[in-house]
């Protein structure tokens, strides 16, 4: 791509980027990760007419919940389509952002949790992930 001085690169980050999640504290920290490599790596390659964007979706219809072992999450909560994810992403790498995030729900989620003292944000994400208890 540098030698052709064009190209796109697409990373699947997640909402999860920006707040740490109890329960699924691996997937939060690599996600996080993403949209910070993806952003940093997004300016180094403007020179070369390389466009680099993150993508962060929140929940979406695919089998996600089932393999993480959250299926408690599955049809509770309104999933947005993979083809409007993916064309959200597209969207914005087209456009020459270092990232975007999928839902007009999802983006004040993301953003307004900045507002909120960390801990707080990290408590609430562990009352929604954590798993249920057996009988």
């Amino acid at each position: 791509m540098i030698a052709r001085r064009r190209g796109d690169i697409l990373i699947l980050a997640s909402t999860a980027s920006f707040q740490a999640v109890p329960y699924i504290s691996t997937y939060a920290a690599t996600k996080a990760f993403d949209l910070l490599f993806a952003e940093g790596l997004a300016e180094e390659m403007k020179p070369y007419g390389i466009r680099v964007c993150a993508l962060c979706p929140g929940s979406t219809e695919s089998e996600f919940h089932a393999a993480a072992g959250q299926q408690q999450f599955t049809g509770k909560h309104r999933q947005e389509t993979a083809e409007k994810v993916a064309r959200t992403g597209l969207r914005a790498l087209a456009e020459g952002k270092s990232y975007a995030i999928s839902g007009l729900g999802n983006y004040l989620g993301a953003q307004s949790q900045r507002l909120v003292p960390r801990g707080l944000v990290t408590r609430i994400a562990a009352s929604m992930f954590r798993p249920a208890k057996k009988a």
